[in-house]
């Protein structure tokens, strides 16, 4: 079949298209990934210098960006935000997104950055895209490519590395904190895939600023803010509203808008930038610093950003 001149322009046009959603998706998906890694050395030092309890932190953090996110799409973007609640059929997915995504998230990174440090939380939570492709495979009937596949390897590897410190046989983490890293995992891959259909239905605003708030109630109730309060010296002040408005906020927003222009499993390939940034937050602010092996995995992990770059341009 030959294709008039018109046709193949269209066609043209449309791949130019599709190829700056790509483009936009990557940028919000590696943003967010930044914002959140430089999250893990600022609560290290948090929890480190100014023994703050993850629990005190996620109500802060949760409720507060829940509420200004609300404000924002309600009295500057024009959007009606209580659409979500006038839908019941959506709010079972609403709720698990919510409690067992974006929550457990939130609460098991810093869990696992109180129990390890702000890189291994990071690396650990990567993990995340494995299950993903997984849950793709079994949910959707669809296979990894081999770029796909070689990425996951490869990110499996430089995890494993950067786990072990180049002690193949034995981990340098403890069981607790091996565990919280783990289920950190599960809930990344959750809070990737399961918001996808109600983002077809409503304001990705909407969506996130009210699963914050939920998370936000949820743990004011279990560690009321105005309990145990940590002395609030600048570096505190600083450090939370960092938290809150970029390494929360900002870093959601960006990552949940991401899905719109690319597939989960891009999305969470590209989470991958997250340890490069948390560990380089960790070297300049806490002076931690890293094997050869650890070094290694890193550049790994990172590695696969640009396989899964190479397998966009081939398709």
């Amino acid at each position: 079949m030959v294709l008039s001149k018109k046709e193949k322009w269209r066609i043209g046009l449309e791949n130019k298209t599709q190829a700056q959603k790509r483009l936009i998706g990557g940028i919000l998906a590696v943003t967010g990934a930044i914002l959140w890694g430089i999250q893990g050395p600022v609560s290290q030092f948090l929890f480190q210098d100014n023994h703050l309890s993850p629990e005190w932190l996620m109500g802060i953090k949760m409720g507060i960006s829940g509420i200004v996110i609300l404000l924002f799409t309600n009295f500057i973007k024009k959007e009606p935000v209580m659409e979500l609640w006038k839908k019941p059929k959506n709010l079972g997915v609403f709720a698990a997104y919510a409690v067992f995504g974006l929550a457990a998230v939130q609460y098991l990174y810093l869990v696992t950055v109180n129990l390890s440090n702000a890189g291994t939380a990071t690396v650990l939570q990567s993990l995340g895209t494995v299950l993903i492709v997984i849950f793709t495979a079994i949910f959707y009937h669809q296979l990894p490519n081999k770029y796909e596949a070689t990425a996951v390897l490869v990110a499996l590897i430089g995890t494993w590395l950067l786990v072990t410190k180049g002690h193949l046989t034995q981990l340098a983490i403890s069981t607790p904190a091996l565990t919280a890293g783990l289920l950190l995992a599960l809930a990344g891959a959750i809070q990737t895939m399961l918001p996808v259909n109600l983002l077809k239905r409503f304001s990705t605003l909407v969506v996130v600023g009210w699963a914050m708030l939920v998370g936000g109630i949820i743990f004011t109730i279990v560690h009321p803010f105005w309990v145990d309060v940590p002395r609030l010296t600048l570096g505190t002040i600083l450090g939370v509203g960092f938290i809150v408005f970029f390494g929360t906020m900002m870093s959601f927003i960006c990552f949940i808008n991401s899905l719109k222009f690319i597939s989960p499993t891009v999305a969470g390939m590209l989470d991958t930038f997250e340890p490069l940034s948390a560990t380089a937050g960790a070297v300049v602010f806490l002076n931690t610093s890293f094997n050869g092996a650890e070094v290694i995995g890193g550049i790994l992990v990172l590695s696969t950003v640009f396989i899964l770059a190479l397998g966009n341009k081939k398709e």
